[in-house]
């Protein structure tokens, strides 16, 4: 196992000596801890790589947007840092899956195949023009964009309170020795500006992938999540079935869109799993990787 900052900028760590290489390019606010013990399951098959973006963890803030292009420069230029020569699996988890779309788009040479994780869509203004009057008081863009710059306003130890439940999760989870930096990661109070800045920047992301060209025709998985499973937490928070019901149709419906990028692309369904497939359904996370191992 390599974890290193060095002259990259980028945090990383890379795990497994398989003879593909798989980059996982990770959600908003999501972190390498979080993807932890997901990825011991991956170390015989594949060379992993899983990085935390420019200003998260020890990752150093850049000056530039923290738009979809830039996100995509960074991560390319960590994949020639590591003199990755050969095409190499790059899979998306929501945002993250936002930024492998663009990524595919600029370097397709470079890649063997592309998994996107119920990915946020370049389409997904979509959902915020539906009429979802309760569900969007408590968890619009611009909500998430507040709560986000309020908490980059906090000391490092109101955050670790603030996240104290997160911290005694991940103590039961890490290995002791990642505990420190689980820590760390989750009470930099710049790391939630950045957070707010990728939130800012969606409708240009969309915008940036939609005036990349075509998708390119190389191999293409979509994940999505369980539509009806996924409504509950909505409707245990106190939104209305109806509108939790049409946001996940929706979400689908995007979702069924990635598929059809390509001609290549394919749907899989992931039952029993709300946005975390990586957690609810490892098992079927792990059968769609290893069809490019």
């Amino acid at each position: 196992m390599i974890y290193s900052q060095d002259s990259s900028d980028l945090e990383y760590i890379i795990l497994g000596k398989g003879p593909t290489i798989l980059v996982f390019e990770i959600g908003i606010g999501s972190s390498i801890y979080n993807w932890w013990s997901f990825i011991q399951e991956l170390k015989n098959d594949f060379t992993v790589v899983v990085y935390h973006r420019a200003g998260y963890g020890k990752s150093k803030v850049s000056s530039k947007p923290r738009d979809v292009k830039n996100i995509a420069m960074e991560l390319d230029s960590l994949v020639n840092h590591l003199e990755i020569n050969e095409k190499f699996v790059l899979a998306g988890h929501s945002f993250g899956g936002l930024c492998a779309q663009q990524y595919a788009k600029m370097h397709p040479q470079k890649l063997k195949a592309v998994i996107l994780i119920d990915s946020t869509s370049f389409n997904f203004q979509k959902l915020y023009d539906l009429n979802l009057p309760v569900m969007y008081s408590h968890i619009s863009m611009e909500k998430m964009i507040e709560s986000n710059m309020l908490s980059s306003e906090r000391t490092r130890e109101q955050l670790e309170n603030d996240f104290h439940d997160a911290i005694q999760e991940a103590r039961r989870n890490l290995p002791e020795e990642l505990i420190g930096q689980f820590v760390d990661f989750f009470t930099r109070p710049v790391f939630f500006r950045i957070i707010a800045e990728e939130f800012q920047h969606w409708h240009k992301d969309s915008e940036l992938i939609k005036d990349s060209g075509p998708f390119p025709e190389l191999p293409l998985t979509v994940i999505a999540r369980d539509e009806r499973l996924s409504a509950l937490p909505f409707i245990e928070y106190g939104i209305p079935e109806e509108e939790a019901t049409l946001h996940e149709k929706v979400w689908r419906e995007l979702q069924i869109g990635l598929s059809q990028l390509n001609n290549m692309g394919q749907l899989v369904i992931a039952e029993g799993s709300d946005h975390e497939v990586h957690k609810d359904r490892p098992d079927l996370l792990i059968k769609c990787l290893l069809r490019y191992k």
